[in-house]
């Protein structure tokens, strides 16, 4: 019986070499690698997505790992697209997106923090010794990697042309204009280097009209302001039914002929600055 046991034994070790081979056995099971921290912090933040009115072309600014750069993508995949090619994680901010209605020029803003320190400051992170710029930039969809500067301006806020060709910003109560063009315009007021309008009072919130023909834009009088309706090909300005009162806020209506805008009292007559006066 004994001598049987063992020969049973000795034959189920032989079918087991047999069946798994000569291969030693793992003692654990092998360990899977733990996510890293790079893994969790390095997907792209997407920021101030824009669509263009007239094509299915959307366009982005996306935060990666520190660096900053403006993407585009086009139906039907919407495979992102790198428009710009900023390698540096420098603390500059890249911003103010906008897209033209047919999504082939896209605009955007590179600067620091827009908020200023109480000394009047702005952010030089990268220790430029020539200050902290902020600027206006413009890509084309159909040239990825490459994006040139249009103009410096110590703005908040800048408009784009329905067209794509132009942007608009105001600045110490002007109207600014530079053109989009690759090429470095000739004349110092397509570069927004001279103003483009210099209207009485102070000027504020331009706005395209929807075909691109007209501007509208907000002078304040002091104690009254208008909206103003400014005509590209003839150069001209018309007011919105011009009153005492504090007129804000233009908003185009999609027929490029009708306007909306805020209405408020003025400064009432006896608290003007130069009080009517008169005689018999």
């Amino acid at each position: 019986m004994r001598y049987t046991r063992h020969a049973v034994v000795l034959v189920s070790i032989a079918a087991a070499v047999l069946v798994f081979g000569t291969r030693p056995f793992a003692a654990t099971p092998p360990v899977q690698p733990y996510p890293t921290i790079q893994q969790f912090l390095s997907p792209a933040s997407p920021q101030e997505v824009v669509a263009a009115k007239r094509a299915d072309v959307v366009a982005w600014a996306s935060y990666e790992e520190g660096k900053r750069n403006v993407y585009v993508a086009t139906a039907p995949l919407f495979a992102p697209v790198k428009l710009t090619n900023y390698t540096k994680d420098d603390g500059v901010m890249v911003s103010h997106v906008e897209i033209s209605d047919d999504g082939s020029t896209v605009t955007f803003m590179k600067s620091v923090d827009d908020v200023e320190n109480r000394e009047g400051w702005n952010a030089n992170p990268s220790a430029n010794p020539d200050g902290a710029d902020r600027s206006i930039w413009a890509a084309r969809a159909s040239n990825p990697g490459v994006a040139w500067k249009i103009a410096s301006a110590q703005i908040r806020s800048y408009e784009l042309a329905p067209n794509g060709s132009s942007v608009l910003w105001a600045k110490d109560g002007l109207i600014y204009h530079a053109k989009t063009s690759s090429v470095r315009p000739e004349a110092e007021m397509d570069r927004g280097e001279k103003p483009f309008i210099k209207e009485w009072g102070t000027s504020s919130a331009p706005k395209f009209s929807p075909d691109g023909k007209k501007i509208a834009f907000v002078t304040n009088r002091t104690d009254h302001g208008f909206v103003v309706i400014y005509d590209l090909a003839t150069r001209t300005v018309k007011y919105m039914s011009p009153s005492v009162d504090f007129d804000t806020n233009p908003v185009w209506q999609s027929d490029s002929k009708h306007i909306t805008f805020f209405r408020r009292p003025g400064t009432p007559f006896g608290q003007q600055a130069q009080a009517g006066a008169g005689g018999i």
